[in-house]
């Protein structure tokens, strides 16, 4: 058998190390995943492999929370404010189906360590930006400062995010209630008009995202598993 070429070898292994951490920071937290447990599900790799890749556990976390970012998925659209939508629907959408992003939401809200708060230190920005077009375009109610807003935005999503992660299937639902407040409360009625408001809107953004893949393939493992019990015959007495 021909011996797989290094670069392969270091890809295959660092996909393997990646993949395991974001599931185990997922079900458990940071504090309590091991180095030995990542090491352990991804296939009984040594050490110097994860080593090799990261300086320590904290450096393999804290490329997890950066991988999870989406914003470069949403485009600009007019009104401006679809942006600002699209961007919380999409990712509350993605959430409960994303292994990496549910992990990178609970990294970034585990105090202490320097990925705390990035998900709002990184989207907060961003939004701003987005409303303060959306003010410039006459987009918003008069006399609303876009950075208070984009800041109350981020926070609430993230206040939810922390609320259904016992249930993250409710999540897209809550996320579309937050969003048409919020809609009600800062875009003049014309705006309001023309923008695209709902958890349909977040399904049909998934095929801009960059986890489109592992979305759909979580997906198709739900229908899989649920065809599998619909065939499985009920038990008798």
């Amino acid at each position: 058998m021909a011996r797989q070429p290094v670069q392969a070898r270091a890809r295959a292994k660092y996909d393997a190390i990646f993949k395991a951490a974001a599931e185990l920071f997922d079900e458990q937290g940071f504090a309590k995943t091991t180095v030995d447990q990542i090491l352990e599900r991804a296939g009984s790799l040594s050490r110097g492999s994860l080593y090799n890749l990261w300086r320590d556990k904290d450096e393999l976390a804290y490329s997890v929370v950066q991988e999870s970012l989406i914003m470069d998925s949403i485009t600009l659209g007019t009104p401006r404010l679809q942006s600002v939508v699209d961007a919380s629907i999409l990712l509350a959408v993605l959430t409960p189906h994303v292994t990496v992003i549910r992990a990178a939401n609970r990294l970034a809200t585990e105090q202490g360590k320097p990925f705390f708060g990035y998900l709002w230190r990184t989207y907060t920005p961003v939004i701003a930006e987005l409303m303060k077009d959306a003010r410039d375009l006459g987009e918003l109610q008069p006399g609303l400062e876009p950075a208070d807003w984009a800041a109350l935005w981020v926070d609430a999503w993230v206040g939810l995010d922390l609320r259904f992660r016992e249930n993250y299937g409710e999540l897209a639902v809550a996320v579309d209630r937050l969003n048409q407040q919020m809609v009600h409360a800062v875009a003049t009625a014309e705006t309001a008009a023309k923008l695209q408001v709902s958890v349909g809107r977040g399904h049909e953004l998934v095929h801009t995202s960059q986890h489109a893949d592992a979305y759909y393939t979580s997906v198709q493992g739900q229908l899989k598993e649920k065809r599998g019990s619909a065939d499985t015959p009920a038990a008798t007495d």
